[in-house]
């Protein structure tokens, strides 16, 4: 007993260390091999062994696995946003609902961004000037923006059905039969998403205005600041109206929801003998998140070249922000993998993979803590999927289609605890606020809201199996 406490201890204060630190601004670079050889070394494993292997392969596989997805959303984010698009996308949302609704604004220009394919970490530097000059029109306390940007970009629309966004993507890459066949899609259980999606984002948005309702009461207000940036407006001179700004985002939901479909129809009218090539493409085309955005960013490009000053420089810009983003989130991931092999993460594994009762909610449950300890949702799938995929699929015969959606809810949870690389991020860098200040309501709308979500979903799921 003494020694499988004392492995938990060496394991959890690592993970608290690693919390602590990137809170306090260091880098996920450094912090995140640090602790892993931390961890390593007083579990009594060779640290040298534990870092040239189980870390870097981690590390490694992630990085060959999601690199052009990160690249390609970060790129489709800087032509976005250099074309003046997602600030338009923002605009006319803000400019229907009026400043009156300033915090809602605010997650519907999010929510548009996000699951129209933009990148996570873009989102918020998008919209961030919108969000200023909102809460500044209606006086609302400013330490309220982050909860708002992180509501809108990494809840309701993150985990949903038919998102390209990577984490509702990365269940079709490790949920697979014995010839690597995908046993699930993007659109894995839309049904119940679909009801999740629309309760988390109501009790949310009830949940943020009324304690932005309380703080004003309180005597809260807006307060302004030497750095604030104006906010371009939709209509200024230069800047795209909104059917050509959402153009590239619909184009990508279709090409990732849509086109495989109606290829693979077109395919089977197409006759045997004519046309052998096109048959044979339109069948084999792929559902895939990286074509789809792709699809996007290219229709972004042709709709707004004249905006855009330097094409190459987006995609080189965008390239090297995909590169950092899948780094931090690989250094995440490496961490997990070179604990993953220690007594004590196994012990944890265990605990949660054989809790009683239905298996979604141990699974749900197993995916919601690894995803705290690597502090990243994608991070946190790409540990536990390989783990507990044998367990659910192989073994338990778990639906693939139901276990993608629960696993794509509940990585969206604990996930969000103060370490998360981008909540560090919007909090610090984009927003100039503390985590002292503005983590109260991210971690009621982004932990508890998520987690209320997955117990939702396991729910219906149980209710309405045929939905898996």
């Amino acid at each position: 007993m003494q020694s499988d406490l004392y492995h938990l201890a060496v394991l959890f204060g690592s993970l608290a260390l690693l919390m602590t630190l990137v809170v306090r601004g260091k880098s996920i670079f450094v912090v995140a091999p640090l602790c892993a050889v931390l961890a390593l070394t007083l579990s009594g494993t060779d640290p040298v062994a534990g870092m040239n292997g189980p870390y870097m392969a981690g590390f490694a596989d992630y990085v060959q696995r999601f690199y052009l997805i990160f690249a390609l959303g970060a790129v489709f984010g800087k032509v976005m946003d250099e074309s003046g698009a997602a600030i338009s996308v923002a605009n006319n949302v803000g400019r229907w609902l009026g400043t009156q609704r300033a915090c809602l604004s605010v997650v519907l220009a999010c929510a548009c961004l996000t699951y129209g394919g933009v990148s996570l970490f873009v989102v918020g530097f998008s919209v961030y000037p919108l969000a200023v000059q909102l809460f500044r029109s209606a006086n609302l306390p400013r330490q309220f923006i982050p909860a708002a940007i992180a509501f809108g970009s990494i809840t309701f629309t993150m985990t949903s059905a038919g998102s390209p966004e990577i984490q509702n993507l990365i269940p079709i890459k490790y949920l697979v039969d014995a010839k690597g066949n995908p046993l699930t899609d993007a659109r894995a259980g839309w049904q119940v998403s679909l009801i999740v999606a629309f309760l988390m984002f109501a009790i949310g948005q009830l949940y943020l205005d009324r304690v932005i309702r309380r703080a004003v009461a309180a005597g809260g207000k807006f307060e302004p600041r030497d750095s604030d940036r104006p906010t371009v407006t939709a209509d200024s001179a230069g800047n795209p109206g909104f059917v050509s700004a959402v153009a590239p985002l619909v184009a990508t939901l279709l090409a990732l929801n849509l086109m495989p479909a109606l290829c693979h129809w077109c395919a089977k009218i197409i006759p045997e003998q004519s046309w052998s090539t096109m048959k044979a493409v339109l069948e084999h085309y792929p559902e895939d998140g990286t074509l789809a955005i792709f699809v996007g960013v290219m229709l972004a490009v042709v709709l707004h070249r004249k905006r855009l000053h330097n094409v190459w420089g987006c995609f080189g810009d965008g390239f090297i922000n995909g590169l950092l983003a899948v780094g931090s989130t690989s250094a995440v991931v490496g961490f997990g993998s070179a604990v993953k092999g220690l007594p004590a993460f196994q012990l944890v594994v265990h605990w949660v993979t054989h809790l009683p009762g239905d298996p979604l909610i141990s699974a749900a449950l197993a995916v919601a803590v690894i995803a705290g300890i690597a502090g990243s949702a994608s991070g946190g799938q790409g540990i536990a999927l390989p783990l507990i995929k044998p367990i659910y699929i192989d073994e338990l015969g778990v639906s693939a289609r139901a276990l993608h959606r629960v696993i794509a809810i509940s990585s969206g949870s604990l996930d969000s605890l103060p370490a998360n690389g981008y909540l560090v991020m919007l909090i610090r860098n984009i927003c100039g606020e503390t985590h002292a200040r503005s983590y109260g309501p991210i971690f009621v709308t982004t932990v508890l809201v998520p987690t209320a979500g997955t117990a939702i979903a396991i729910a219906l799921f149980k209710l309405f199996p045929q939905w898996g």
